[in-house]
């Protein structure tokens, strides 16, 4: 039990950004349409372990993209937010300098 805690604390560590998370997601999908291509070319037999395991495959990489957008979206929003803020500061301490002239 110790050892699939340390693999799930090491395996967040990697995936602590949306970028990371979407080409998880990414690698995920390519994969899930790789493997029916080869499964359609002859090259790999037809299970249905296997055709389970592609669709799980497929699935986990859209919802993981659709998760590393929506952390996009919200860090691009964040940061929007905070260079508002410093702009904000910077036009309040500018009109108080020269109000005596």
């Amino acid at each position: 039990m110790k050892l699939l805690a340390g693999f799930m604390m090491s395996a967040m560590k990697l995936l602590n950004s949306p970028l990371k998370i979407f080409f998880l997601g990414l690698a995920c999908v390519l994969l899930g349409f790789v493997l029916p291509f080869l499964i359609v070319l002859g090259i790999i037999e037809n299970t249905f372990v296997l055709s389970f395991f592609i669709y799980v495959l497929q699935l986990i990489g859209m919802i993981l993209g659709v998760i590393a957008a929506a952390g996009l979206a919200i860090n691009k929003r964040f940061k929007d937010e905070e260079e508002e803020a410093k702009e904000g500061e910077k036009d309040e301490q500018e009109s108080t300098i020269g109000w005596m002239k």
